[in-house]
């Protein structure tokens, strides 16, 4: 046993030592080939037109089609009324005149046409009532201004508005405590001012104090608040004074409304200061909105200030909105010796590269034929 052993070992002895394996570097291989991620392509923006509208009869029977939107500059002559219609939603900013012969029953009648006749016997030309009350989502007046308010009383009249935004800013006047009063008659109306409301829920103007019953809600607003319309748009407050000036235009509510992927500016009569070029420095309404919301006054389609005058429309405002459109409501009737649109405000809109649409283009021969309707629709 003892040799069979041995002999193993001298065998085990001599045999050579086993190597453990050396790693091999192994051949390069040539990559699989990488197919590229799919890349979508950029959807196409909406397209935006727009047509003289010369007679309400003009308008579309039926609203608008989801995602499809309707801006209506609606011809008041010296005046502002801006319509906002969706398919789910209507807005009205500022309806008003400082026409003597103006009667507010014609931005009445041009509701009618866009939205469907509502309301009593005071609410159609033939004097006949319309058998139904149609609803405004959100009426907004800019400030407290005859010019921006004075068919404001018989819409809330004739109409379920179910929102009204006013900056708060008392203007101790008749169109202004009529339009008060036809709030506080709005039942079921949510009020909102960007001054909180008083105890008593009460308003003094012109000699009479207006108090909003409890069915009339009221709610204070603030720069930067966001507001749902409907599908697809909203809009955002960039501007909500409600201490009194003396010019009530430093108090104009300015709203972004966003339409699918269109801005809309509106402005009211928003300022950059007193009468100056369009070259001189911004200043008022026209800096804070642009200092605080750089990329929301960045507009498809603006609204443009104060009719036209060198109050508004500074060139670096334009500069910051870059509008393709501008929408310019004007009349007869001058404004402190001055007819507006100015041409210099009119040169500085086409400088930036904006289309100008103007109500009064045709005043000497045709009073109310220069509304104006732009749609804003899917690209085709």
């Amino acid at each position: 046993m003892r040799v069979i052993l041995a002999v193993a070992l001298v065998v085990l002895a001599g045999c050579p030592a086993v190597q453990p394996p050396q790693p091999t570097t192994p051949e390069p291989r040539s990559p699989e080939p990488v197919s590229p991620e799919p890349v979508s392509p950029e959807p196409e923006p909406p397209a935006i037109t727009w047509a003289r509208v010369e007679s309400p009869a003009d308008l579309p029977a039926a609203p608008p089609a989801g995602g499809s939107w309707r801006i209506h500059m609606i011809d008041v002559g010296t005046g502002l009324a801006i319509l906002v219609q969706g398919a789910d939603f209507s807005l009205l900013f500022d309806a008003g005149s400082n026409d003597p012969g103006e009667r507010p029953l014609r931005v009445v009648a041009y509701l009618a046409a866009a939205l469907g006749p509502s309301g009593d016997e005071q609410c159609t030309t033939s004097g006949a009532p319309t058998g139904t009350r149609r609803a405004i989502d959100h009426v907004i007046l800019s400030h407290p201004h005859q010019d921006h308010a004075s068919a404001l009383d018989l819409v809330l009249h004739c109409y379920d508005v179910r929102h009204v935004w006013d900056s708060g800013a008392v203007n101790d006047a008749v169109f202004y405590r009529d339009f008060l009063t036809a709030v506080s008659e709005a039942a079921g109306v949510t009020y909102h001012t960007a001054s909180p409301p008083p105890t008593d829920r009460t308003i003094h103007v012109k000699g009479f104090g207006v108090t909003l019953p409890a069915a009339v809600g009221w709610q204070a607003f603030s720069e930067g608040d966001e507001v749902a319309l409907g599908t697809g748009a909203r809009l955002t407050l960039l501007h909500a004074e409600g201490k009194r000036h003396s010019d009530p235009n430093r108090n104009s509510i300015v709203v972004a409304v966003e339409l699918g992927g269109v801005r809309l500016l509106l402005t009211g009569d928003a300022e950059s200061g007193a009468r100056a070029d369009p070259s001189a420095a911004l200043g008022d309404v026209e800096e804070h909105v642009v200092s605080h919301f750089p990329a929301l006054v960045d507009a498809d389609i603006l609204q443009v200030g104060h009719h036209g005058s060198k109050t508004s429309s500074r060139r670096a405002f334009l500069d910051a909105v870059t509008p393709r459109l501008a929408l310019v409501s004007a009349g007869p009737r001058l404004y402190k010796g001055t007819r507006l649109p100015d041409a210099e405000v009119l040169a500085a809109l086409e400088a930036v590269g904006a289309t100008v649409l103007r109500t009064d283009e045709r005043d000497a021969t045709c009073r109310g034929c220069d509304s104006w309707l732009v749609t804003i629709a899917p690209a085709p």
